[in-house]
């Protein structure tokens, strides 16, 4: 009897792991095949082989972005959630919204919230995983694929994975393929302070000088638009900051390239820029108080992101390089990520 016990525990699981498998093998075959934007991290695991681990752009959600009943169940861990998503340039998805209760159309993702400590401690945003976050490859492979996205101090490429989605909002990873443009950040100057300085006392600036490159990793020629006071430019939270920023420098509000603000890039070719982020150009308003982001940001963190200028599209056409690019993640004292 025990035997017969045991055969059937042991069919029971081959048969759950082929209707697995099955299951995924016809979301490959009939699903809605849509691109992700991720970054690689940590590609090796010596228990299970080579794979990347993946962290999407959706898997950190904003506050402003939930709906329903979400919010009340943001460090619920396992707590059901729907990615609602739209789509942008470069044949890439992003979130609309997040909510829990199913839609009746659109493309969606079904997933959970989970705990993670990089959204544990502002409590501004939930983190949400959805069965995609791991990349099996070749044996050898992962090190060249983290090669090849980048480090904290150097270029970094985006890898856009193309997944497949069930009506259900269920997905399963297809392929991947890299951005065409990479982006490099580098803090060239910080205020060094402990919690015992007097701010209104320094006379240097106390937010940090960022160098940005914009770099060709495609092998065709590429067209980047910085039109005005570096109006290709922005700065903006991520979903870890603690309160709420407002930008106030109107200067690029409508402006247009033209001339000079277009750049071919060559294959390999960069665009290279320096930011004084204690300049008026990139005060922020926070808290009723307006200034630069060393003096009222603390330990929240930013990103500079690339937005082509929509009027730059029509013009540069099909060489243009369409959408936005973040940088890696800093605070005003150091670069996060």
């Amino acid at each position: 009897m025990r035997r017969i016990l045991i055969l059937v525990c042991i069919a029971a699981q081959v048969l759950v792991l082929g209707v697995m498998a099955g299951e995924r093998e016809f979301i490959l075959s009939t699903g809605e095949r849509i691109r992700l934007r991720t970054t690689p991290i940590d590609p090796r695991d010596p228990f299970r082989g080579d794979f990347v681990r993946l962290r999407y752009e959706i898997s950190f959600v904003a506050l402003g972005q939930i709906r329903a009943d979400v919010r009340d169940h943001a460090k619920e861990k396992g707590y059901p959630v729907y990615a609602v998503l739209r789509k942008g340039e470069q044949e890439l998805y992003h979130l609309d919204y997040l909510t829990d209760e199913r839609p009746g159309q659109g493309i969606y993702l079904r997933g959970r919230v989970s705990n993670d400590w990089r959204v544990a401690r502002g409590g501004g945003a939930v983190a949400v995983k959805y069965g995609i976050e791991q990349l099996f490859v070749e044996q050898g492979r992962g090190k060249d694929i983290e090669r090849r996205r980048g480090t904290r101090n150097g270029l970094q490429v985006p890898m856009e994975v193309e997944v497949a989605v069930s009506p259900g909002g269920t997905a399963v990873i297809r392929d991947f393929r890299w951005s065409g443009l990479g982006m490099s950040l580098k803090m060239l100057r910080f205020h060094r302070r402990n919690r015992n300085t007097n701010l209104d006392e320094v006379t240097e600036p106390l937010s940090p000088k960022l160098e940005i490159s914009l770099q060709n990793v495609s092998d065709v020629p590429l067209m980047v638009a910085d039109p005005g006071n570096h109006c290709g430019f922005h700065l903006e939270t991520t979903v870890r900051v603690t309160r709420q920023y407002r930008p106030v420098y109107e200067g690029c509000r409508d402006i247009r390239p033209y001339g000079d603000d277009f750049i071919e890039l060559a294959p390999g070719e960069a665009y290279t820029v320096s930011l004084d982020l204690s300049e008026p150009r990139w005060h922020l308003s926070v808290d009723g108080h307006t200034g630069e982001i060393g003096r009222y940001a603390n330990n929240d963190s930013f990103r500079i992101v690339y937005r082509a200028p929509t009027p730059a599209l029509a013009i540069a056409g099909d060489r243009a390089w369409k959408g936005k690019l973040p940088s890696s993640a800093f605070t005003a004292f150091r670069v996060l990520d």
